[in-house]
């Protein structure tokens, strides 16, 4: 059986680098781009990715305002999923 996470993240104050993260859960695809979408028109709010979460996997389903190669998405091995900056590669 699925579950789904909504994280809507944005830029946090006291580490302009870091942004934060607000999961949400929820067990249809539909409510979780729903809730994601509304919350856009929050002040602060970058955007938003839904994750389909298996017993075995994970998998993007959605996302908007994270453009590519701009965020790196993770889970630990705690199973808590975190939306990021994506490190920059430097030349040498």
């Amino acid at each position: 059986m699925s579950n789904y996470v909504c994280i809507t993240f944005g830029p946090r104050n006291d580490d302009p680098a870091q942004f934060w993260n607000e999961r949400t859960f929820w067990d249809r695809q539909s409510q979780a781009e729903k809730w994601g979408l509304q919350c856009l028109s929050i002040a602060g709010t970058f955007g938003y990715v839904v994750i389909e979460d298996c017993e075995d996997s994970w998998e993007i389903v959605d996302e908007c305002g994270a453009p590519d190669n701009a965020v790196s998405i993770s889970c630990d091995r705690l199973g808590t999923y975190s939306v990021q900056p994506a490190p920059q590669l430097l030349g040498v």
